[in-house]
């Protein structure tokens, strides 16, 4: 069987590099972002565990783990998950100036959401951000923009 020699025959370097891309890819696409996401969900609970027993142990063992854990705090947990996931399927799948925008992006709508629900008072320059937020979102996202403003 010529199988068997052909295979301990040394490579060349263009087909060690093929060889190496390949086996390196499936590693690559073996996890998924679920998988992702749950191994940083692991890591931040032993992070935030630690530094919980930490800081209050005392308290956790007079009033229990999850003492003041009520409604709201449900619907805080459940939207900042929300945005997390949609948070990685954006930095998954978008290019690298899509992500920058995304980040600007949500950054004045947690301003803005915050002036409105909570009262927090935004200064001149943070609104100027915003208007330059919104300008480069426009000129990166316009088609035709030479037709338009020449």
């Amino acid at each position: 069987n010529s199988g068997g020699i052909a295979s301990n025959a040394p490579l060349l370097p263009s087909q060690q590099q093929q060889h190496q891309q390949q086996t390196q890819q499936p590693l690559k696409n073996q996890y998924g972002l679920a998988y992702t996401q749950v191994q940083l969900a692991f890591v931040s609970l032993v992070i935030m565990g630690f530094y919980c027993v930490s800081m209050e142990l005392d308290v956790i063992m007079k009033k229990g783990l999850l003492f003041g854990f009520n409604g709201p705090a449900c619907v805080s947990i459940l939207v900042s998950s929300i945005g997390g996931l949609i948070v990685a399927a954006v930095l998954k799948f978008a290019d690298a100036v899509l992500k920058g925008y995304a980040t600007a992006i949500s950054v004045v709508l947690t301003g803005i959401l915050s002036m409105v629900l909570f009262g927090t008072q935004l200064n001149v320059l943070y609104f100027l951000g915003i208007g330059n937020v919104v300008c480069a979102v426009f000129l990166y996202s316009a088609k035709d923009l030479d037709r338009l403003l020449c």
